[in-house]
């Protein structure tokens, strides 16, 4: 176990601040708001992430409403779709919540707006921002655990997203280059502070928008020639390597595009900061593993 921990340490981009923390019975985000470790019964969740990690948990009677996205739907979504929904992620309906009576509502940043005014109303309110890190997702894991009353499951599911991070070595011992791209017009990135940028480390393979300045840095043609990526994936807005490959002529000439090693990964899995993000690392490290003329 402790040579497990030491392996994600020495991976992991750079290190952030636990964002959640347990102290004196209370769990305290980054805005140093406390709210009292208890048995909550009327929980309304505006991100998509701790819907599923929930599940994950064994939680999910706790849930009485969430918020949806348009271009993704929550895990598990046979029973997810189920759910009140009190509006869009971004900006959720106060109204729509007030009205599901929660006892404690879970915004991310993206909806931080709606904290304010309901806990001017007296609902505690606690802001995850657990997805900006690996680290924090899993010791995200057994705050739940503790919040939820789940220490068990927590904990299984702590060891397990370990044992998945274990199966993975240093690629061919070798130095390979790619990227996770955002958008092909223009052709944008996820820098190597993001989740994607952070699982491309972890895989062992070298972000070539690690350094570049913005959270989505725009990748020019000459760069990505001169970078010369082993390895393409495609989020958000691709559907299929056909566009990647068509989206920039000079994707041809690159090693990625000359081998053919081209893949699509589903964006809530690899945006997502859910312990579902270690099945994704596993599978893009097998994905990886099997790619073409790596040298």
């Amino acid at each position: 176990m402790k040579k497990i921990n030491l392996f994600i340490m020495s991976c992991l981009v750079s290190i952030f601040s636990y964002s959640l923390e347990i102290k004196d019975n209370k769990i305290y985000d980054s805005r140093n708001n406390g709210i009292e470790v208890k048995n909550y019964k009327r929980i309304v969740i505006t991100d998509p992430a701790i819907v599923e990690t929930f599940y994950m948990l064994n939680a999910e009677d706790k849930i009485v409403g969430i918020a949806t996205s348009q271009r993704s739907k929550v895990w598990p979504a046979e029973k997810t779709s189920k759910l009140n929904s009190v509006g869009n992620i971004a900006k959720p309906s106060f109204e729509k919540i007030i009205e599901l009576q929660p006892d404690l509502v879970i915004i991310n940043k993206m909806s931080s707006g709606i904290s304010a005014p309901l806990e001017k109303m007296g609902i505690p309110v606690l802001l995850n921002d657990v997805s900006e890190s690996i680290e924090n997702i899993l010791k995200s894991i057994k705050i739940y655990g503790k919040l939820l009353g789940k220490e068990k499951e927590a904990s299984l599911l702590y060891d397990d997203s370990l044992s998945k991070l274990k199966t993975i070595k240093k690629i061919r011992g070798s130095k390979i280059k790619g990227v996770v791209l955002y958008s092909a017009s223009p052709m944008m990135a996820f820098n190597g502070k993001s989740l994607p940028g952070q699982v491309l480390e972890l895989i062992g393979v070298e972000n070539i928008a690690k350094d570049l300045s913005g959270s989505r840095p725009i990748i020019s043609s000459e760069y990505l020639l001169e970078e010369n990526p082993d390895i393409l994936m495609g989020a958000m807005s691709f559907k299929s390597k056909k566009q990647i490959l068509t989206s920039n002529p000079i994707i041809l000439k690159t090693k990625s595009g000359i081998n053919g090693n081209i893949f699509i990964v589903d964006s809530s899995k690899i945006l997502r900061g859910s312990p579902r993000i270690f099945d994704t690392i596993n599978y893009l490290y097998k994905e990886v593993e099997q790619c073409q003329n790596l040298k």
